[in-house]
């Protein structure tokens, strides 16, 4: 019995052994090939960083082969099944845009800060764990920084977008006169008749003002003979003026005779000045001898 045993017992643990060298050799192998991609990941990257520091002196093809490298080697190093991979690769990108924007201006600035990122990488890549707690630190501090940055331009941008709005976007349009009506020739009007015509705004602004004819003075029938023809002449010379429309000055004999005219009874009015005795023989016989 105890000779099936002992078989038995040195096969099941020769099988674990067994298991453990080959656990053990396949993780070897598993580093192994993590640590050639990890170092092939670093190399792309430190590679990218070098051509971005010469940024402003590379032509358009190497640019966009410098671009391409570098979104390859970023993206290799995300995928690595290694702690910390993620939060390098976010490094990396912001310090080549910085390393980018530092190459047309300092020179000098962008080969220092290309220094940092190859020691920082190369770090990372023997000391992943180490490196990862150094990378969000950084990762975190410029967020903080990218957040006080959008509050101090955000008053600034109102103000940009304000002072445009208060600018005219195009000229502004002339104003447009009202377009008058025709005007119709007074011989060509229709006859007025009692009913009330009524004018356009627009023809009204344009139309003559009327003329207001001054009242004429009311003379009365006054029944005199031959001898008073002159005087009955002069008393009505005003009337032609004032038809005339011609501004007349009154007389001062003309206002005494207006006034004494005024005072009389309006049933002496209509008749005339007293005629004699005389004057009426002479007017129904006359003298032949007068002849």
């Amino acid at each position: 019995m105890s000779g099936a045993i002992i078989p038995f017992v040195a096969i099941i643990v020769a099988g674990v052994i067994a298991a453990l060298i080959g656990r053990s050799a396949i993780k070897q192998s598993i580093a192994r090939q993590n640590d050639v991609a990890k170092a092939a990941a670093v190399s792309g990257i430190v590679t990218a960083a070098r051509k971005a520091a010469i940024w402003n002196s590379l032509g358009t093809e190497e640019r966009e082969y410098s671009d391409h490298l570098a979104h390859e080697s970023e993206v290799r190093l995300r995928l690595l099944p290694v702690s910390g991979a993620r939060s390098a690769a976010s490094w990396a990108e912001h310090e080549l845009a910085e390393i980018k924007r530092h190459s047309a201006t300092f020179s000098f600035q962008a080969e220092q800060s290309l220094a940092d990122f190859r020691d920082r990488m190369v770090e990372w890549q023997a000391k992943p764990k180490r490196a990862k707690k150094l990378f969000r630190y950084d990762l975190e501090r410029w967020r903080y920084e990218d957040v006080d940055a959008d509050k101090t331009e955000g008053p600034r941008d109102h103000s940009d977008a304000d002072r445009q709005t208060g600018r005219p976007s195009s000229a502004p349009e002339p104003a447009r006169m009202p377009t008058p009506a025709p005007l119709v020739p007074a011989d060509r009007a229709p006859a007025a008749g009692p009913e009330s015509i009524t004018v356009p705004p627009a023809a009204a602004a344009f139309a003559r003002p009327p003329v207001v004819s001054e009242p004429r003075p009311v003379v009365a029938p006054v029944a005199a003979d031959l001898d008073d023809a002159p005087q009955r002449d002069a008393s009505t010379a005003p009337t032609v003026g004032a038809e005339s429309g011609q501004p007349e000055t009154p007389d001062a004999s003309t206002a005494v005779q207006t006034d004494t005219e005024t005072d009389l009874d309006p049933d002496e009015a209509r008749f005339g000045e007293p005629v004699s005795a005389q004057q009426v023989r002479r007017r129904t016989s006359p003298d032949p001898h007068d002849d």
